[in-house]
């Protein structure tokens, strides 16, 4: 057998769809003599309460509610001289005081990579997400005023070959499918994403490290419809009927460029710096059409919207450790498409601090802000500035059990709306982690 790279020398945080990867993973463990696998296991379940008082940051009417969150989170992992397989199951499963709120969330992910040579390795990586709209809207900080089943599915090869021992390159490949169940009359598109990259990075010295990568993203959704109930006003009457909102396929194509570097000052503080742009090409169209109650057709307006852009991005982050407490500052200038199919640039500037105030108490405090605004001026009720404060207290009180107390308030603003939606959210979280198994 070859020297080959320790399975920790590449670092792989991806997820993997079992159902696409089931054959080559089989490969892997059929050319591999058992006796040399190393497997490990992990697993925590935890309870969490939450009480929220605007829990859409909707700016219509709300109530307070209360939910309990019951969760199950577990790893696993096998590794060889040349091959490394991990994953993960979580389950998330919301329960709300009011009706359709709750939520079953199942995120599946599987990863392994394989060391062909020294210095070549590939990587196969995917997930499967079944969640709710509600809750990829707190990951993303896009504006949901409904909750919708989203199933999404990825799949991710990748390929890194070391030039040199400083100098690695990377080929990288993504597919994302996304569809979104009983949406009924809600404006979220299904969606595809073809992304490609090429990257370099070099590690100049032992203090810094510089990189640079070249990607193509094809962003697609087929034709959606949304049924309005509504009037048309004439001068002297109206005429009742329902407004057929129809958006025509959406294609949104983005070239992007960067270069960046990552330098550790000193022991204790750390800097980066990305920058780069993208080109971006947005092919879409929209009709509307009016019926009376009998269905017939008294009004038929069309709109096709071609446009392109050329924009900038950056991304800075500096980190600053002291002997028990730790601050980050964090700044992203990004242009991608939302939610509701439509391009988006935001403006995202976000402060973490922590301090640990014994052994086992730890605290954290975070500041965001973001500024989000349509690149292609679309949908110009989108955009908004978001602003959330979160702070966290964890207990450690035995290696198996801890406690989460967190507190967070949200408030947004909406340009075509004047009512300033607010919210002020709680949440109480036991865990308990059982132990890990290794052999």
């Amino acid at each position: 057998m070859h020297n080959a790279k320790p399975v920790n020398a590449i670092s792989n945080k991806g997820r993997g769809n079992p159902p696409l990867y089931i054959t080559w993973i089989i490969g892997l463990l059929i050319a591999t003599d058992v006796n040399a696998v190393e497997y490990t296991f992990q697993a925590d379940a935890n309870v969490e309460e939450e009480y929220n008082t605007n829990i859409f940051l909707t700016p219509g009417p709300h109530t307070d509610v209360w939910g309990t969150k019951l969760g199950l989170n577990t790893q696993f992992s096998a590794a060889e001289e040349i091959w490394k397989l991990d994953g993960s199951i979580r389950l998330d499963n919301y329960f709300y005081d009011q009706k359709g709120l709750n939520t079953l969330n199942q995120f599946v992910s599987l990863t392994g990579s394989y060391f062909v040579t020294e210095r070549s390795q590939f990587a196969l990586r995917g997930d499967y997400i079944r969640d709710s709209s509600r809750t990829s809207f707190i990951e993303t900080n896009d504006l949901v005023f409904e909750q919708v089943r989203r199933n999404r599915q990825t799949i991710n090869p990748s390929w890194t070959y070391y030039l040199s021992e400083d100098t690695r390159l990377g080929l990288n490949y993504q597919y994302d499918n996304t569809e979104y169940r009983n949406k009924d009359n809600t404006a979220f598109p299904h969606y595809q994403i073809h992304f490609g990259s090429v990257g370099v990075v070099h590690e100049y010295s032992e203090y810094l490290k510089m990189n640079g990568s070249f990607s193509y993203t094809s962003y697609s959704a087929p034709e959606s419809t949304t049924f309005i109930p509504g009037t048309l006003d004439f001068q002297i009457f109206r005429v009742p009927g329902t407004y057929e909102n129809r958006t025509e396929e959406i294609m949104i194509d983005y070239a992007t460029a960067i270069v960046g570097f990552s330098y550790s000052i000193d022991e204790t503080f750390d800097v980066s710096l990305a920058a780069g742009g993208q080109y971006n090409k947005t092919e879409a169209g929209s009709r509307t059409i009016f019926r009376t109650a009998f269905g017939d057709p008294i009004l038929d307006d069309g709109e096709h919207i071609s446009s392109s852009s050329l924009t900038y991005l950056i991304d800075a982050r500096a980190t600053k450790r002291f002997e028990v407490d730790e601050l980050n500052l964090d700044y992203a200038h990004t242009v991608s498409p939302n939610i509701y199919g439509n391009l988006i640039e935001a403006d995202t500037v976000t402060l973490t601090g922590k301090h640990k105030f014994t052994p086992t108490l730890t605290g954290s405090a975070q500041f965001s802000y973001t500024d989000r605004k349509t690149a292609d001026q679309r949908n110009v009720e989108l955009n908004r500035q978001l602003f959330r404060a979160r702070s966290e207290l964890i207990w450690n009180w035995s290696e198996n059990w801890s406690a989460i107390a967190s507190y967070q308030y949200s408030r947004q603003e909406i340009d075509v709306i004047s009512n300033i939606p607010e919210s002020h959210a709680a949440y109480l979280t036991i865990r308990y982690r059982w132990d890990k198994l290794q052999y």
